[in-house]
């Protein structure tokens, strides 16, 4: 009886792993044939990077996070209009007792002050809302929501020729249902191991409770066009509840229409 229960739940993830793999690799072949142009940084991750896309380019991000509660998939387009904004919008899908629902939907711009160079660090400023929405239980008769709004200082240096970076972030949250506002920090850093494969980390938390961790690789799949981010995060300490496997693909087409 438990080789059975075992070989039923390995068959069950593995069928949701491919579900989820057919779902970010159909959106991001759908959106190839609009042109969406990658920068740095990366969907999956938490600390953002002090840099923009190019003026009149947009990208395309699509991951999924696994957890003990069940999966995310994430969607995020962004776009440029000029040299100095970025526009995002960021949101996750959940299931609960009810069906599917929009469990995170977020909005936020991104302006670059100063822009990175060899020998000139990069600093970046970014602000948003983001709405969240609780999954329903069996005692509830309506899913809660509740809105943040945050906003971020960035900075992103470059070590040996681009081979390393370092994203910091600084910043505040405030959260309209429990009229509370908090200090957010995060450090991140992408390093290259070899040519196509980068070491990616970040540590981010608040100024109150314990701060959270996420790492993993990046490998290019196709040069200049398409990324694999494979990565797993929680927060320090013993307790596992709030562990997470993240799997992202990010679809990268400079020029296609230039």
């Amino acid at each position: 009886m438990g080789k059975l229960v075992a070989h039923i739940t390995q068959t069950m993830i593995g069928q949701a792993v491919l579900k989820t793999l057919r779902i970010l690799i159909g959106t991001m072949l759908l959106h190839a044939a609009f042109g969406v142009q990658g920068a740095y940084a990366a969907g999956g991750m938490n600390v953002d990077d002090a840099q923009i896309l190019e003026a009149d380019t947009c990208q395309l991000e699509s991951w999924a996070q696994f957890n003990h509660t069940g999966t995310e998939r994430w969607f995020s387009p962004a776009c440029s209009p000029n040299e100095h904004v970025e526009f995002s919008w960021a949101g996750a899908w959940q299931r609960d007792l009810s069906g599917t629902y929009l469990a995170a939907s977020q909005f936020q711009g991104k302006t670059v002050l100063r822009e990175l160079s060899s020998d000139v660090t990069a600093i970046g400023m970014l602000a948003g809302a983001e709405r969240i929405t609780e999954g329903m239980t069996e005692s509830d008769s309506a899913r809660q929501a509740d809105w943040n709004y945050y906003a971020k200082l960035l900075t992103t240096s470059s070590f040996r020729d681009n081979d390393i970076l370092l994203h910091t972030n600084l910043g505040v949250s405030q959260s309209k249902k429990d009229h509370t506002t908090s200090l957010t920090w995060g450090v991140g850093n992408e390093t290259r191991l070899f040519e196509k494969s980068s070491f990616i980390a970040e540590v981010f938390g608040e100024n109150k409770g314990r701060p959270s961790y996420q790492a993993g690789v990046r490998h290019t799949l196709i040069p200049e066009q398409l990324e694999l981010d494979l990565t797993y995060g929680n927060r320090f300490g013993r307790d596992t509840q709030e562990a997470y496997f993240v799997l992202g693909l990010r679809f990268i087409a400079p020029g296609l229409f230039r």
